[in-house]
């Protein structure tokens, strides 16, 4: 346990660790794991503090940091001492050139407020959240670095989800995009503003995959938990694809996909189709709208819900039905902070739970007794 002086003289202790490279910095949430530095949202920073913590190889300690926070002296220090990766997620809005860090990954987490960012030179950039309170820009003469992309998407949507338009970053070669696979799919007809694609990973629900078609340079494409790949183009569409791998996706094209690998008029590099899933899988064994939830909290969940399920299952009453609904949702109470995709996916289970019970079917009441009950 050593002393640093990071928000003021000796203001803080910290332990580090032997093997552990990461360093958490943030505030105290009840319920959530307690980060290694707790720091209010709007302290100053002190990051040099940093400066003389090195790991047993030499290289500098931390090699990756979760800020939460508003202090953006981080930009400054990393353009004078190397990250290998900073997740940072602000509370205020900002308006920030990071175009000097010397970060390997930057990714960022929006949910409150407009972030306008000059991206880093080098290294990968990923976002989440709300990305429509995103401006991503690029500095002059910058290429566009590797992207990843996890948006908020809706547990009941009225229409899929589209990533906004980014045409700072239209000329992308690298893409990652990931939604769970039961929620609001993703639109692949937004992925048409970045043209020049040449890899592109897709996870989750998806939809319009027929706009694949217009990406025509990808050369490797990476396909996970796709429930239906209806409309995906014949692999012919892309002339220079050698590297292709489809894990725990539609059984129905991903047969298709392994017989094409097959043929021997084409190299493949790499590539591999296996997990071919019906789409009762998806709804047995990865449906429960826990799949995005940080693995501890998924636990709980699952076991709280299968707990009310069972009792509801022989439920003469309605009354019954409410008293394991609200056991179940007192259960999620207990869990760390819950994020608004995480509440809309506790309503979801509700909504499972009480659609088709044998006292009928309940969901209209069991919305109220959600409210009611919950404390998140």
């Amino acid at each position: 346990m050593e002393l640093i002086s990071l928000t003021g003289p000796d203001s803080h202790r910290l332990e580090r660790k032997l093997g552990v490279g990461s360093c958490s910095i943030g505030p105290r949430v009840p319920g959530d794991a307690r980060p290694d530095l707790t720091v209010a949202p709007d302290d100053r920073l002190n990051w040099a503090v940093f400066d003389d913590f090195h790991t047993p190889a030499g290289s500098p300690w931390p090699r990756w940091i979760a800020y939460e926070g508003d202090d953006t002296g981080w930009v400054d220090w990393a353009a004078r001492r190397p990250i290998e990766g900073f997740s940072w997620t602000p509370h205020t809005a900002h308006d920030l050139d990071a175009s000097r860090a010397d970060i390997g990954g930057l990714g960022v987490t929006v949910r409150r407020a407009p972030l306008r960012l000059v991206l880093p030179a080098t290294g990968r950039f990923s976002a989440a959240g709300d990305l429509s309170l995103l401006t991503p820009r690029l500095a002059a003469g910058a290429t566009c670095p590797p992207l990843g992309f996890q948006p908020d998407v809706a547990a009941a949507p009225a229409t899929p989800y589209r990533l906004p338009d980014m045409p700072a970053l239209a000329g992308a070669t690298s893409l990652a995009v990931s939604v769970p696979p039961l929620r609001q799919p993703f639109d692949c007809s937004s992925l048409r503003q970045f043209a020049g694609l040449r890899s592109l990973e897709l996870a989750g629900s998806l939809t319009g995959l027929d706009a694949l078609a217009a990406l025509p340079g990808l050369t490797a494409l990476q396909l996970r938990f796709v429930p239906d790949l209806a409309g995906l183009p014949p692999l012919e569409t892309w002339p220079g694809l050698e590297h292709l791998i489809a894990w725990n996706v539609d059984e129905n094209v991903g047969r298709q996909l392994r017989s094409r690998l097959r043929r021997p008029d084409r190299q493949w590099r790499d590539s591999n189709v296996s997990r071919l899933r019906k789409p009762e899988w998806f709804a047995t064994e990865y449906g429960l709208p826990f799949a995005a939830w940080p693995a501890r909290s998924a636990r709980a969940a699952v076991k709280a819900f299968r707990a009310a399920e069972a009792t509801i299952a022989v439920a003469g009453t309605a009354a019954a039905v409410e008293e394991a609904v609200r056991a179940f949702v007192g259960a999620l109470n207990r869990l760390p902070r819950m994020e608004t995709t995480e509440r809309e996916d506790a309503q979801v289970a509700v909504q499972l739970l009480t659609t088709a019970t044998p006292a009928g079917d309940l969901s209209a009441d069991a919305a109220a007794w959600f409210d009611a009950a919950r404390d998140f």
